[in-house]
């Protein structure tokens, strides 16, 4: 077997248990480290407070052969040394083998190592390249994921540190990533000093931001004044960056100088400091008045365990150097001297009226100095991950980083573009096929607004790219107070909820709520990053709209989109959205996704482009505080229109081929939505046929917002024929002529965005004729008028829909008909109640299957009250007549959406009911309806429908 097969056969055992806890695990090394290995004298016990590790280098060739057990006791003995001195250890293990033969011999040493140093090594080094060295990829990876596997199975809590690897191998590491290597290892070594190590870092962390950077080793001067010195220099240099420990060798004089200064920076190199954007806080240097800030080396820091800022600066020319700054929380102001151990107050110090514009004069030195903002106050730092995810910074501090960072983008961000494809879902009816709606477009957003052009637009797979088909442009209104936005701050409260990660990311929890429950505001969650206070996740839900949209609950993911001068761009990079609506005077789920791809941020010639598209003969929209409008071509500019397409109209041509009318009945008319009827905020639904009428008029926006109220109508102008089945067929004289007509008033509560009331009157006249085929014996119903009061709950969340309703009806005249055997005088009065759930999957974009399930029952329902199965009735099966009729009903419903060649859109239908009706028998019975449907597109910018009625 070759090396690579026998590496396949270890791997294959536990790559799937090392990679996850690996992912999972947060890296639990952080401080000073030493160069060390088992010929030089220990490291002496540091002072308590110092986080110190020792790089123990090890050669794996000494602990071969006859030397093996001597270096092992030696080894063991170090540990043991180090344990009781609290120094955490890096082992060092050196190259991977050259040759591939050598391979299973060096795995068999990893695991023995692991074995051997269980518990008292904190992390594994392994994978050294030298400056200059070439390694092929592929295999390094291999034998990196080897490597973690085999220290991970022994001790799962190990550090696995790459490397260390030389800084300019930055395009190489990349690969490294891309190959699959971030998973399995939690840090990188870097083989240089922190000033070199910026561009390789920003690679690491952009690859796993989970992770750490460890640089160094850094020599120090064999004066123990000189090594001090270079100590504190390089190691405040690199506080707030991802690197975590750096490391240090020299004489053993140096190394203690070297520790005793820890000591005085112990506090910031335990803390989880992050480094804030100056921008944002508009730090200002200047001496004699003179702006001297680009002059000066400096870094704001943040700790998330103390939660305290400081300002490390300096060194610079003169004696002192005056600074303004706006610093949240600055109770303490101290320059901190770390060479010398001293502290002092700012020579001079004032503050604004609001207390977050501060001015100081500080003093200068020849090394850094670090300006504490809250020295002394409380536990500067905290040690332990226990302590940390119980210790949360207030939710005011998170805010104030949030703006603070959400400023400094905006004055570096002047404008981007961006590939925006924008899905809707949605399902009329539980018996109807899914719409399918997707938008190609090209967005242009800058410090003025948002707009962008389409570029396609798909209809159930039938493509445009030009000229296509009008469609309602119904969206919620605009929330004109964002969350977290810069301008209105007092608009939310705020709650802090825990920490927990987004995208491996670990992020602040926070709740928010509008102060104001009367306005159109956003109540939910957001997810802002623990270390850059950027915005990575907002879930929403937008309170108090206006009809036609009742309910808009939103989730947006950001991530980075390029990098703009001194730090990255997080933008919106995906948007889903759950939508009721209110159409025809039923609550409609549309579901929304918005993907945004190919963004570029502050384009030259932005302008240019946008004019470019502005020129075209494309549909346009405009982001405005009144919702989205289109911008419409005016001679050579474009205007934003409010003349919006509210409304779409269709031909309804076909025949209703059922055994309830002697002939197919005919269909040929309109079919209209409207959703600003008459200009009056009212929306019309009309089907009219010839010989039937049927549609809604509703009025979505009533009594403040929270009420709709709707009127139906229906009418036919031939008649049906109404029979009765049992088992041997129809029954021969039973027919009976039937004439129907139907309004009804409805009234909506929407009690939150996702529950609604509702309460309906309904009025019914039937008309019943005798048909030539009826038995002189058989008395036919008399004409009667019917009067139903009913009321009905939905809740529509996350895709599902849920309802339930209940009705009372009431004959005004009821007499004896038939033979008089099923006649019930009772019967004047009966009772219908249903319950359902509905849920789409979509998958594909144009791939959609629709499940519903229904029971619907009742009291005292006859033959001319049961549930049926017609064209429009809520109990509709395909392919079956509406003549079967039972008293109690269970439905199942399904129908699979998809889409051939762009062009043709199948419905395939599979309908399942189990039934009873007690005038024949107790026993449930069996019906399967199937059906299919076709829409194409058509000439003259038309869709073509054909489906079987």
């Amino acid at each position: 077997m070759t090396f690579r097969g026998i590496v396949t056969a270890v791997l294959g055992a536990t790559v799937w248990s090392c990679a996850a806890s690996t992912a999972l695990a947060a890296p639990a090394i952080r401080g000073v480290a030493i160069e060390q290995s088992l010929e030089a004298e220990p490291i002496p016990a540091p002072p308590a407070d110092v986080p110190l590790v020792a790089r123990l280098a090890i050669d794996r060739h000494v602990f071969d052969g006859s030397s093996a057990s001597t270096a092992w006791d030696r080894l063991q003995e170090r540990l043991k040394i180090y344990q009781s001195s609290h120094v955490a250890v890096l082992l060092a293990l050196g190259t991977f083998p050259s040759a591939d033969a050598d391979v299973e011999a060096w795995r068999q040493f990893l695991r023995l190592v692991a074995e051997r140093c269980s518990g008292a090594v904190v992390a594994y080094q392994i994978g050294a390249v030298a400056a200059g060295e070439e390694h092929d990829v592929n295999r390094y990876v291999y034998l990196l994921k080897l490597a973690a596997v085999q220290l991970r199975t022994v001790e799962s809590t190990a550090v696995v540190v790459q490397g260390p690897i030389p800084p300019g191998s930055v395009e190489w590491e990349a690969r490294v990533f891309a190959a699959g290597a971030g998973p399995y290892i939690d840090a990188v070594a870097i083989d240089g000093l922190p000033s070199s190590a910026g561009p390789m870092t920003t690679v690491i962390e952009k690859e796993k931001p989970s992770g750490l950077a460890i640089i160094g080793p850094v020599h120090l001067p064999a004066d123990p004044a000189q090594a001090a010195a270079r100590f504190v220099e390089t190691r405040t240099r690199a506080l707030g960056t991802f690197v975590h420990v750096v490391a240090y060798d020299g004489e053993p004089a140096a190394i203690a100088a070297a520790l005793s200064a820890a000591r005085r920076i112990a506090d910031l190199i335990a803390a989880d400091l992050v480094t804030l954007d100056e921008r944002a806080a508009v730090l200002r240097f200047t001496q004699a008045e003179r702006d001297v800030t680009p002059s000066v080396a400096h870094t704001l820091l943040y700790s998330l365990t103390g939660f305290d800022t400081f300002l490390v600066y300096g060194p610079a020319a003169g004696a002192t150097i005056d600074l303004e700054i706006s610093v949240a929380n600055a109770t303490n102001p101290m320059v901190r001297d770390l060479l010398a151990g001293t502290t002092q107050k700012p020579l001079r110090s004032q503050t604004d009226g609001a207390g977050k514009r501060l001015r100081f004069t500080l003093p200068l030195a020849d090394h850094p100095l670090v300006l504490d903002f809250n020295f002394g106050i409380g536990d500067t730092y905290i040690l332990t991950s226990e302590a940390q995810k119980e210790s949360l910074p207030r939710v005011e501090e998170i805010i104030f980083r949030y703006r603070q960072a959400q400023a400094a983008q905006d004055a570096a961000l002047e404008n981007y573009i961006a590939h925006v494809r924008i899905e809707q879902h949605f399902h009329p009816s539980p018996a109807d096929p899914s719409y399918n709606i997707v938008t190609e477009n090209r967005l242009f957003a800058d410090r003025v607004g948002v707009e962008w052009e389409e570029l396609s637009f798909e209809l159930n797979g039938a493509k445009w790219t030009a000229n296509r088909p009008a469609f309602p442009l119904v969206q919620p209104e605009k929330v004109l107070s964002l969350p977290l936005d810069l301008r209105l701050n007092e608009d939310y409260t705020y709650r802090l909820d825990g920490v927990e990660p987004v995208s491996g990311r670990p992020a602040f929890v926070i709740r928010f709520d509008p102060v104001d429950a009367r306005r159109a505001l956003y109540r939910g969650t957001v997810w802002i990053d623990r270390r850059s206070f950027v915005r990575l996740k907002v879930q929403a839900v937008e309170t108090k709209l206006a009809g036609p949209v009742v309910s808009n609950d939103e989730t947006q993911i950001y991530a980075e989109a390029g990098g703009l001068p001194g730090r990255p761009a997080w933008l919106m990079n995906h948007l889903v959205s759950k939508q009721v609506f209110l159409i025809a005077g039923r609550s409609v789920l549309v579901e929304r996704e918005l993907h945004f791809t190919d963004v570029s941020l502050n384009v030259p010639d932005f302008n240019a482009v946008r004019t470019s598209a502005r020129a075209s003969n494309r549909i346009m929209y405009r982001d405005t505080d009144q919702g989205v409008r289109y911008l419409v071509k005016k001679g050579e500019t474009r205007v934003v229109s409010n003349q919006m397409t509210t409304s779409a109209r269709a031909f309804a041509l076909g025949a209703d081929v059922d055994p309830s009318f002697d002939y197919p009945l005919p269909i040929g008319g309109l079919d209209i939505l409207d959703f600003n009827f008459l200009n009056r905020d009212m929306q019309l639904a009309l089907l009219y046929g010839g010989v039937i009428a049927l549609g809604n008029l509703q009025h979505p926006n009533l009594w403040g917002g929270k009420f709709d109220a709707s009127i139906d109508f229906f009418g036919l102008a031939v008649k049906s024929n109404d029979d009765v089945f049992d088992a041997l067929g129809r029954r021969s004289g039973e027919r009976v002529n039937r004439i129907p007509v139907a309004t009804g008033v409805n009234i909506g509560y929407q009690v939150t965005p996702f529950h609604k009331l509702t309460g309906h009157y309904e009025l019914h006249y039937d008309a019943y004729f005798r048909d030539p085929t009826t038995a002189a014996g058989f008395a036919i119903p008399s004409d009667t008028a019917t009067n139903g009061e009913g009321a009905g709950y939905e809740f529509r969340r996350r895709g599902y829909s849920a309802t339930a309703n209940v009705a009372a009806y009431q004959r005004t005249k009821w007499t004896s008909w038939g033979t008089g055997a099923d006649f019930d005088a009772d019967a004047r009065a009966y009772t219908k109640y249903d319950i359902g759930l509905s849920k789409d999957f979509v998958f594909k974009t144009f791939h959609t299957i629709h499940l519903n399930a229904t029971y619907f029952g009742g009291r005292r329902l006859d033959r001319f009250s049961m549930y049926q199965f017609g064209l429009f009735d809520a109990t509709r099966m395909h392919g079956v007549p509406s003549a079967v009729r039972f008293a109690e009903l269970a439905m199942l419903r399904g129908s699979y959406s998809f889409n051939l060649f762009e062009q043709y859109r199948f419905d395939l239908f599979l309908d399942q009911a189990s039934g009873r009706d007690p005038r024949i028998d107790d026993g449930w019975h069996e019906v399967t309806g199937t059906g299919v449907r076709l829409n194409l597109r058509a000439p003259r910018n038309k869709i073509l429908l054909l489906k079987p009625l």
